[in-house]
């Protein structure tokens, strides 16, 4: 199985518990590092900035370190149809259309010849450009090949129920959200894709199966590289604003390889407010890397995983997760690959008692 499985909290205490004959060996295939940035500029908030320094220093090191930039939709294309993907792949992407992009941006990725996405929240875009891109704006870029991609209308936390809501009226207007948004970017932009970033990165199993049925992609914000181990309604993409634009860390993500995950096994990434240390049990395909070398954290703590077999671990949080988004995070080094890396991570999101979190 190339991606999660979802299973009740009662299954999973049971997957602990049982013994498992040993798994086939599946062969190792290419991995691309989805880089994630929002803002390209000195004057908007650092955590979801870098500065146009930083961001030419970015490209500049991919040039010069043997990466390949690829397009997002080729990315998908080649690990989708087992097809070939240069070495060290790395996908650009963009979430909210700010003009700060298109003007500090947009020239530097034109000059090195670099494609990248641009996910965009309808409800925002105008005729005249305002703290956002214009529609014009947006047309000029796509004529340039830039992919332009869906990031629903109105950047909502998706998986939050209205008040009174019940689930049934919450798909409901989930569906015309995402499609309405679609509708319009095929309208404006003639744009073919279906992809989505999903706003704040936040999903649930239910928004992605929705997608799943929709035939649309969904590029999360949990960190990881993206490969045919992945879930195709919840790609990882690595944040590379604030904290995370410093190269010397970087660096070691855009050479990051997809863990070879045969089975992803947790109840839903969307927990209710009494679930403060969700479970997480994973299976691997284990011919690149060494047990011992294994390491997962919770909130930047190490947690060690509980080995069940040769090729099965678990591990879950030592304290209560936070209020709103948390990631379990795992790393191992490659056997055959000097200084890269593997890596793999699971979001939750942890409503508070009346069903809501901070963005």
């Amino acid at each position: 199985m190339k991606y999660f499985r979802e299973i009740s909290a009662s299954q999973l205490l049971l997957w602990i518990t049982l013994s498992f004959s040993a798994v086939t060996v599946q062969a190792a295939t290419p991995s691309v590092s989805i880089l994630m940035y929002h803002h390209v500029s000195e004057d908007t908030p650092r955590v979801t900035s870098v500065t146009p320094e930083e961001f030419e220093a970015h490209l500049q090191y991919l040039q010069d370190n043997g990466f390949n930039v690829v397009s997002l939709p080729d990315a998908i294309h080649a690990i989708e149809q087992g097809t070939e993907l240069p070495e060290k792949a790395v996908a650009l992407t963009f979430d909210d259309a700010y003009l700060n992009l298109y003007e500090n941006a947009a020239p530097m990725l034109e000059r090195f010849n670099m494609p990248w996405t641009l996910f965009v929240s309808t409800e925002v875009i105008r005729e005249t450009p305002t703290s956002f891109m214009s529609w014009e704006q947006l047309e000029e870029l796509k004529s340039k090949g830039v992919t332009i991609a869906n990031h629903s209308i109105d950047h909502a936390h998706l998986p939050r129920r209205q008040s009174g809501e019940n689930w049934q009226q919450w798909e409901e207007r989930i569906r015309n959200n995402l499609l309405s948004a679609q509708e319009e970017l095929e309208q404006r932009l003639g744009v073919e894709n279906r992809l989505i970033a999903y706003p704040f990165g936040e999903y649930n199993n239910r928004l992605r199966d929705i997608l799943a049925d929709l035939n649309f992609h969904g590029l999360g914000q949990h960190s990881g590289a993206y490969g045919k181990y992945s879930d195709p309604q919840a790609i990882p993409r690595f944040p590379a604003s604030g904290n995370y634009a410093n190269l010397e860390t970087l660096s070691v993500k855009m050479a990051a390889l997809n863990l070879p995950t045969l089975r992803v096994n947790f109840s839903d990434t969307l927990l209710t407010h009494s679930q403060t240390r969700p479970g997480l049990g994973v299976t691997l395909e284990m011919d690149d890397i060494h047990q011992h070398q294994l390491q997962c954290f919770v909130g930047g703590e190490p947690v060690s995983p509980t080995w069940v077999g040769n090729n099965r671990f678990y591990i879950q949080a030592n304290n209560d997760i936070p209020i709103g988004r948390s990631r379990y995070n795992c790393t191992t080094p490659s056997k055959t690959q000097p200084k890269r890396f593997y890596w793999f991570s699971k979001q939750w999101i942890r409503p508070d008692p009346q069903g809501s979190w901070p963005d």
